[in-house]
């Protein structure tokens, strides 16, 4: 009998203690971040955490902002305030409490003007720029038309660029307040997509489509600028 009893109080206990590791500690790893904007446009104003640009909120007729589910621990917030200025605040997140930030004051953001090359001076269509762990990005790009990515506080940044049939590139930039920042970014087309030749991929507009399928600078004297002429499929400068 006493056997039995001791058997009992034992399984008891460990029901307890299973009881007790499955507790709901969800509420505890996220904590809430409110705040105001003294500047903002309402059309256009969101905050978002950097890192996390799925965490995000807009604003009130005030510039008032609240996030919600924001991850328990050092965060930074990525404040886009009107279509030029912005603002990154740093902070910590207690989980399960609420954070209140002081009133923001944006400041005039930078820019990444975005110029595309490919090797071999493809042609690139179709290309995407992402600005990684932020709500920027940017379609449609090509290899004639550079294009400003931004607003962006100052900081930097990790940056994607992917087009079809090229090979994913990821760089670093940084901006700073007011300012622009040229990346000169070089695409790697795909080996496959170069075997097929120039004259299905197309070359890029200050390049020539020869007849071995590559893309060079000419074919003729007719493609360079005077005082260049075409020699071996590259302008040079004559010599008298």
């Amino acid at each position: 009998m006493r056997r039995h009893c001791l058997l009992l109080t034992l399984s008891s206990l460990g029901l307890g203690l299973g009881a007790c590791g499955s507790l709901d500690n969800e509420p505890f790893r996220a904590g809430t971040v409110r705040g105001r904007l003294t500047e903002f446009d309402p059309a256009y104003a969101q905050v978002s955490v950097l890192g996390a640009p799925g965490v995000r909120s807009g604003v009130d007729a005030q510039g008032r902002f609240t996030l919600e589910d924001v991850p328990a621990g050092p965060a930074e917030l990525f404040i886009l305030a009107t279509a030029d200025k912005a603002a990154r605040v740093p902070l910590t997140v207690q989980g399960g409490q609420s954070v209140d930030v002081p009133a923001v004051a944006p400041r005039f953001a930078g820019t990444f003007f975005v110029k595309l090359h490919a090797r071999g001076n493809l042609k690139v269509l179709d290309a995407r720029v992402i600005v990684e762990g932020t709500p920027i990005e940017a379609s449609g790009l090509d290899d004639e038309s550079p294009r400003h990515v931004g607003p962006l506080p100052e900081g930097c940044y990790g940056v994607s660029v992917s087009a079809p049939r090229f090979i994913t590139t990821a760089l670093q930039g940084c901006v700073d307040a007011g300012k622009q920042t040229v990346l000169n970014v070089e695409l790697v087309p795909e080996k496959s997509y170069v075997q097929e030749g120039c004259a299905r991929t197309g070359c890029d507009s200050a390049s020539h489509c020869a007849s071995d399928g590559c893309c060079v600078q000419c074919l003729e004297d007719m493609h360079c600028t005077s005082p260049f002429v075409c020699n071996d499929f590259r302008c040079e400068k004559t010599i008298p």
